[in-house]
C-alpha cells in the first residue's frame, strides 16, 4: 500500500519527466512534506530544479559522495571545500544517484531532520532517478523527432494514413490551402501550389511538394566546389541546360563548359544526369 504522500510525489515525478519545468513543483511538494526550507536537484551539468525557483550552484564536495547513501550536515561540513556552503548552518540531507548522476539536497534553516526523513529520502531516490532518466529519454526522442520532421519538410514529403496526416502532410496541406485528398492506390493527382498526391498500395497517401535545391553556398560546402561552380551545379541540378544555365549566370559558353568539367571531376559524376542524381538523391538535397 503506497502512502498518500508518496503517491503525490510519484505522480509529481511522472509530471516532471514529461515537462522539465515540473521539477520545481515536485521539489516544492517534497519540501512541504518534509518541512524543509529548500530542496534542490542537480544532474551532472545543471540544476534540474529548486523548490524556491533559485539555481544554487552544486557544491564541489557532492562529487565525492557515494551513491545511495544519505549524508547529514556534519558529514557534509567535514567534506566541504573552501568554496562550498557552510553546512553547519541549519540542517541538510544529501543523497546521490549514479545512473544518471544526480544529487538531491534538502536544507532546513530551522529544526533538524529525523532518521525517518533520511530513510524516506533513500527510498524515494531510485524513483527520482528513474523519472529523470525517462525525462532525458523523452527529450532525446523529441529532439530526434524534430530533426526527422525538419528533414521530411525539407524534402517536401508527407504521408496521410488511417489516423490522418502526419506533421509534414498537415503543414503542406495547410500552407497550400488544399483540402485532404482522396486518392486511389496507384493514382497520381496534382493538388494545388505544386503539391501532388500519390496513392500507395497499403492505402496511405504520399504528398510531394516541389522543392528547390539548397543555396549555392551549401552546395559548395557539401561538394567541395567553388561558389561559382556551385551556382552552375545548382542550375544544372534544377534541370537547366548547360547553355541556358551559363547564360543565366552571366558566363560565356567556354567558361560554363570549363566549370562543368570541374564540377564533374570534383564530384565524380559523368555528366549532368549523374549530377542531378547526386544532388537530389543524397543528403545534399536536405540542405
Amino acid at each position: 500500500m503506497i502512502a498518500r504522500d508518496d503517491a503525490e510525489l510519484l505522480l509529481a515525478m511522472d509530471g516532471a519527466s514529461r515537462n522539465s519545468g515540473g521539477w520545481d513543483k515536485l521539489l516544492e511538494l517534497l519540501c512541504t512534506q518534509m518541512q524543509a526550507g529548500r530542496a534542490t536537484l542537480y544532474d551532472a551539468d545543471q540544476v534540474l530544479g529548486c523548490s524556491d525557483g533559485s539555481r544554487p550552484a552544486r557544491p564541489d564536495c557532492f562529487g565525492a559522495l557515494r551513491a545511495g547513501r544519505v549524508y547529514g550536515a556534519e558529514e557534509l561540513a567535514d567534506r566541504a571545500g573552501p568554496f562550498d556552503p557552510d553546512f553547519s548552518r541549519g540542517d541538510s540531507r544529501v543523497i546521490a544517484a549514479q545512473a544518471p548522476p544526480l544529487w538531491l539536497w534538502l536544507h532546513a534553516g530551522r529544526g533538524a531532520f529525523r532518521a525517518t526523513d533520511s530513510a524516506r529520502v533513500s527510498s524515494l531516490m531510485p524513483h527520482l532517478a528513474q523519472a529523470v532518466r525517462i525525462g532525458q529519454e523523452r527529450s532525446s526522442l523529441a529532439q530526434a523527432l524534430d530533426a526527422a520532421n525538419a528533414l521530411q519538410w525539407r524534402a517536401g514529403l508527407g504521408w496521410i494514413g488511417p489516423d490522418g496526416p502526419d506533421t509534414t502532410a498537415a503543414r503542406l496541406l495547410a500552407e497550400g490551402g488544399c483540402p485532404r485528398p482522396s486518392v486511389a492506390p496507384g493514382e497520381l493527382r496534382s493538388l494545388c501550389d505544386g503539391l501532388s498526391a500519390y496513392g500507395l498500395p497499403d492505402g496511405r497517401i504520399m504528398l510531394r511538394a516541389a522543392r528547390d535545391l539548397p543555396s549555392p553556398d551549401r552546395i559548395a560546402a557539401a561538394l567541395g566546389l567553388t561558389l561559382s561552380e556551385a551556382r552552375l551545379a545548382r542550375a544544372l541540378g534544377q534541370g537547366q541546360s548547360l547553355p541556358d544555365a551559363s547564360a543565366a549566370l552571366g558566363l560565356t559558353r567556354e567558361t560554363g563548359r570549363s566549370y562543368a568539367k570541374q564540377i564533374y571531376a570534383k564530384t565524380g559524376v559523368s555528366g549532368q544526369n549523374g549530377l542531378v542524381r547526386l544532388l537530389w538523391c543524397s543528403a545534399v538535397a536536405f540542405g
